[in-house]
């Protein structure tokens, strides 16, 4: 029998789970089966158990590799801009940029995540994860931009950071739903505008 190379566990193992996400946005988590992930997979339902014992290991593993990483890929994708209030309002544009156009499915996802998150304490605690991750990035850019003299002094950079995440997470949850009223460059806009006249003092506003 031939050696699998570590190299093709490795696809598969990406196909198996981009096969999940697709069938998990599609019917539901509870409603999916391991049976449909392994058809869209295209493999054998004990072929994917070799990787994934149970359909909860798949979203976990979902929940940690596409939604988890997200802290990891903003910081890989603004480290080059210096200046943090510009550093800021590329985080709002990657946001945006990212459901609408490279990888709308994450935020369905993160809408399957958090219906079961409610029941689900790995998946809860992988949410969280994600969560404090990327406060902790945006409020570090918040804090340099205190230390700096950028931002006003009194701000409070986990808050700050928290909020806006709430409400980034709140605009990616309804726009995925098709909610009409929801307009990505709209309310990209609208949170860069109520960053900008909360952050920056009033001598930076004028310029």
């Amino acid at each position: 029998m031939p050696k699998v190379s570590p190299a093709h566990k490795e696809r598969r193992r990406e196909a198996i789970l981009n096969a999940a996400m697709e069938v998990f946005i599609t019917k539901g988590y509870q409603v999916a089966t391991v049976g449909d992930i392994a058809q869209q997979a295209q493999l054998s339902v004990g072929a994917l158990y070799r990787y994934f014992p149970t359909k909860a290991d798949l979203m976990l593993a979902l929940v940690r590799e596409r939604l988890g990483r997200a802290p990891e890929l903003f910081a890989r994708m603004t480290r080059s801009v210096d200046d943090p209030w510009e550093r800021l309002v590329r985080c709002v544009e990657l946001f945006t940029t990212a459901l609408r156009v490279r990888h709308p499915g994450t935020g369905r996802l993160l809408l399957v995540t958090m219906a079961e998150a409610v029941q689900h304490g790995e998946i809860r605690q992988g949410l969280h994860d994600r969560f404090a991750g990327l406060v902790e990035y945006v409020a570090g850019i918040i804090a340099e931009g205190i230390a700096r003299g950028r931002f006003r002094q009194d701000a409070d950079p986990q808050t700050v950071a928290a909020l806006l995440l709430a409400m980034a997470d709140g605009v990616a949850v309804y726009w995925v739903t098709g909610t009409p009223d929801v307009e990505l460059n709209a309310m990209g806009q609208s949170l860069v505008a109520m960053l900008r006249s909360y952050l920056l003092p009033e001598p930076l506003l004028k310029e």
